[in-house]
């Protein structure tokens, strides 16, 4: 039996009160502003639709005609903060509550800003005040999404990925406090619980929801979700009930999907987001030493002195000697191996099968790609892990100064998917940066469930 977490529909703390919502029992009621004319039309547009034979899936045509007839849209909004460990976001979102006549009522994402700065808020752990403020920075250049007269009810929520989860509990605390403390002044809804350490669970989920939103297909047959941060990586899809014994109880969640409850395994491993296992890597070649300057296999030995920043700290990079004439193969195997060795010793589970049907990625799974050629930059497009595998071949044989890192970060892109997530050679993977013209972030996820949440404690 799945358990309920800190997200929507399910159990989501709400930053107005210190109360719990358990909404898993509630239903959204009807709009009360809707006058007894708009009723009456929509009820004999219900007769003549009926006697049409066109009564099934037209909740959009209703929609329609509502509005057609003068019914006037409620929009809600939300403003979100990923605070990642490679930068932070700003998601603001704007939802219209379409109108509805049975069932419950979803909302349409009408409009969306996004912003990102960099470095992450974990770079500021020195400085906490500073980092507060490229927070507040970055909830200004919202506004104008946000009516003022509005600002005060708009949930402000600022979560941190893994690059708090990796540092000292009092330094992460620290910068949690002066954040909170900071957006408390902007004139929104700020709680309590407005500005914490996200779960890899929530990550996950909130991920997954947004790929399926996206789609449109949370009450149909929804896609499996795989999320590459710089610290951490998700892996999130719907379990049938056959499944459910291969993996462990606290990986299953149950989530409304539709107007059904389901079962997603999600599991989130830390120290294998893109940047983490890059530094792990070059960390294992030296044997585990205490150093700032590595020599590594993956790296091509025209590389020498690199300078590269990860959490904090710079490192020197230098590529590993090669015997003249190596082949391309010998070059890829060598860094596989130790990618490999990386790989599999950090990982805390390993599942024995693959994600259930259709699999979307995102994130450094997305920027690796473009960067090696294999995607449009600007429109993703479809891979597999033979497509990674071929990259990196003609990556780690290429002297290319320009992108040092191209070989190591494929090579372990191609791992992920084939070692951890048991995904076969030829299997599609579809890459995402943004589904009909919105981000895919886990924000949108939690704007989402945070406004029905909050609609639904509302009416009820």
């Amino acid at each position: 039996m799945g358990k309920f977490s800190t997200y929507s529909y399910l159990e989501l703390k709400d930053d107005t009160s210190k109360s719990h919502i358990n909404v898993r029992t509630r239903s959204l009621k009807q709009p009360r502003r809707l006058k007894k004319i708009f009723i009456f039309l929509i009820i004999l547009a219900l007769f003549v639709t009926y006697f049409l034979g066109l009564f099934a899936g037209q909740a959009q045509w209703f929609d329609g005609l509502a509005k057609s007839l003068g019914y006037e849209s409620v929009y809600h909004h939300a403003v979100i903060i990923d605070a990642g460990s490679s930068g932070s976001r700003v998601l603001a979102y704007k939802f219209r509550v379409p109108f509805t006549v049975f069932g419950q009522p979803n909302l349409d994402l009408v409009a969306e800003y996004f912003e990102e700065t960099k470095p992450g808020l974990s770079s500021y752990v020195d400085d906490p005040e500073k980092g507060a403020d490229t927070i507040v920075q970055l909830v200004k250049k919202a506004e104008h999404l946000i009516p003022l007269d509005k600002r005060r009810l708009t949930p402000l929520i600022v979560r941190a990925t893994a690059g708090l989860r990796l540092l000292p509990k009092d330094k992460a605390l620290q910068l949690i406090d002066e954040v909170a403390k900071a957006i408390s002044k902007l004139g929104y809804d700020v709680g309590a619980n407005s500005v914490e350490i996200m779960d890899g669970s929530d990550e996950g989920i909130f991920i997954w929801y947004t790929v399926n939103l996206l789609h449109n297909l949370i009450d149909g047959e929804t896609m499996a979700a795989l999320d590459l941060g710089g610290g951490s990586t998700q892996i999130t899809y719907q379990l049938s009930d056959q499944d459910k014994k291969l993996f462990p109880s606290s990986d299953q969640y149950t989530v409304p999907a539709g107007g059904n409850n389901i079962t997603v395994y999600t599991h989130s491993y830390l120290q294998l987001g893109l940047l983490a296992a890059r530094n792990g890597i070059f960390r294992l070649e030296a044997n585990d030493n205490n150093t700032n300057e590595f020599v590594s296999v993956c790296v091509d030995p025209i590389v020498q002195k690199e300078k590269w920043t990860y959490a904090n700290k710079q490192y020197i990079i230098s590529g590993a000697p090669r015997p003249d004439g190596m082949k391309r193969d010998a070059v890829f195997a060598r860094c596989h191996e130790a990618v490999r060795r990386y790989t599999l010793r950090t990982l805390d589970w390993e599942p024995s099968v693959a994600p259930r049907g259709s699999v979307a990625a995102m994130s450094y799974f997305y920027d690796v790609a473009a960067d090696a050629g294999i995607i449009d930059v600007m429109r993703g497009g479809t891979v597999s892990v033979a497509t990674y595998r071929a990259s990196a071949l003609r990556a780690c044989s290429a002297s290319n100064v320009e992108q040092p890192w191209a070989c190591v970060d494929l090579v372990y892109v191609l791992t992920l998917l084939q070692d951890a997530y048991k995904i076969r050679d030829n299997e599609p993977i579809s890459l995402f940066k943004k589904i009909n013209g919105h981000e895919v972030s886990w924000a949108l996820g939690l704007a989402y469930t945070t406004v029905m949440n909050r609609i639904s404690a509302a009416q009820a």
